[in-house]
């Protein structure tokens, strides 16, 4: 009766240690990704480990983000609007960058869950010393500050760095001050993805065996020109520089995974893969001419933009055992939803601040498969200052139009309208087109600015570069 009772309390003990034993995340994030540039998504070039990874979780194509790499990290690592924490454009060099000290970062959530941080790669939420990585929760960073194409600067005929900051790769430890490594130039970029995946590798090897939760922050530089990859992918495609670049997007994921896999924590690790914003559409040197690089799938418009093309890209994520492998869901879900989501994941919601407004929401019962349909219905997109759009269901509103890749924006008269779920290249208006019978579509979206409005107003957006102290 005894030996039972003990093997009996041995089994709970174990299934409770096993329930509360914290995940590892991590997330993957690639720049400039276009919806249409994986192979599961009609993209040309093979991209089997993406495909694979999707086919063993759940795979977003509504996934929403911002249009232009700034906010979109900034949304990641707070769950709050850009506008909000004033990273809301991608800052020119000289500009007041960065994410105020003050901001609760998801990094920050982790390390105080007793996880150990790290980011590696593209950073982009503040260029300054006070402003990056190590000073945002992370243990450990080893990357660039600012833009991809600042590897391209040197390299300018005009270029003086007695008038212009020299670009570098930089690292730093939390707690101390960050340091330049080497100059980031064009042949530094062609090499840094790689560096990027070996540095991610050793990481998940070094916390494995010590058996610490962890969370990984892997920010790519592909694909941001300037353009050029790893000797290993030099014209591997045989098909241009774009494909070359997809072929080993697809290989350093597939390192990372394989990593996963042989340190034996795969059943216990989440894993996020992403883009920032859409395809670019730059020219790109290789390909016949006149056609540029990236595919945003079916979508109208890109990067720059509040057109689905920019505000869409791949998005996955896997958890064996947890999460449903082969789901496929065109439901809304936001890069805001990501904060809250993986904090209830990893059961740290108490950690969430609740000084402030989080416009991310919590997705955690629907990526588990518990329910069917997203908590969110809506997007708002600002552009700088302005909202441009809203989607809310499957409707459209748009109070601008975009033209080129940066984007001249035009006010329109009256608000713009699509239906987005027949209409993918928005291009057939509603509000003029069909007799003004659809202008009802304004009374929701209007409820949504409102209470956007009342809240800015009540929690004023912090300004570009202030070192906000708190509401």
């Amino acid at each position: 009766m005894k030996k039972t009772f003990l093997i009996i309390s041995l089994l709970i003990v174990t299934q409770i240690g096993f329930s509360q034993e914290k995940p590892n995340v991590i997330y993957i994030l690639v720049d400039n990704w276009g919806w249409g540039d994986i192979g599961v998504q009609g993209g040309t070039t093979p991209t089997p480990r993406i495909d694979k990874l999707a086919s063993e979780g759940m795979r977003f194509i509504n996934y929403n983000v911002q249009n232009q790499c700034t906010p979109s990290r900034s949304a990641l690592h707070t769950g709050r609007l850009p506008i909000r924490s004033g990273t809301q454009k991608v800052p020119a060099p000289g500009e007041p960058d960065g994410l105020a000290p003050w901001e609760y970062t998801i990094a920050e959530l982790f390390s105080d869950a007793g996880y150990a941080t790290a980011l590696y790669g593209k950073w982009h939420v503040g260029s300054k010393i006070g402003r990056l990585p190590n000073n945002h929760g992370y243990d450990e960073w080893w990357g660039i500050n600012e833009g991809s194409n600042a590897a391209g600067y040197t390299s300018t005929a005009q270029f003086d760095p007695d008038a212009a900051q020299i670009p570098y790769i930089w690292e730093g430890l939390k707690g101390e001050e960050s340091s330049k490594v080497r100059i980031y130039d064009v042949d530094a970029k062609s090499k840094l993805d790689r560096e990027i995946t070996e540095r991610t590798i050793s990481f998940i090897n070094k916390n494995s065996k010590d058996k610490k939760p962890f969370f990984t922050y892997v920010g790519f530089t592909h694909f941001h020109p300037p353009w050029g990859v790893h000797p290993d992918f030099d014209n591997k495609s045989k098909a241009g520089i774009y494909a070359d670049t997809k072929l080993e997007i697809d290989y350093n994921i597939g390192l990372i995974l394989d990593a996963i896999k042989n340190a034996g924590i795969e059943k216990n690790t989440i894993v996020v893969l992403i883009g920032d914003n859409g395809a670019a559409n730059y020219p790109s040197p290789g390909l016949v001419t006149g056609e540029v690089g990236g595919s945003n799938g079916p979508w109208r418009g890109g990067l720059s933009t509040a057109y689905e093309g920019g505000m869409r890209t791949p998005a996955m994520i896997r958890w064996p055992q947890n999460i449903p492998a082969g789901k496929v869901t065109d439901e809304i879900i936001t890069d805001l939803d990501w904060y809250p989501t993986i904090a209830n994941l990893i059961n740290e919601q108490k950690r969430i601040p609740t000084d402030r407004p989080i416009d991310g929401i919590n997705q955690k019962d629907f990526i588990l498969g518990k329910q069917e349909k997203s908590n969110r219905e809506y997007v708002v997109t600002y552009i700088g200052d302005k909202v441009a759009a809203v989607k809310w269901r499957n409707m459209k509103v748009h109070f601008y139009a975009f033209e080129g890749t940066h984007s001249v924006m035009h006010e329109y008269t009256f608000p713009q309208v699509f239906d987005i779920k027949e209409d993918v290249k928005e291009s057939y208006e509603l509000w003029g087109n069909e007799g003004y019978i659809h202008a009802w579509v304004m009374e929701p979206v209007m409820k949504i600015l409102t209470k956007k409005a009342i809240s800015m107003k009540e929690y004023p957006n912090i300004k570009p570069g202030e070192d906000f102290k708190g509401y």
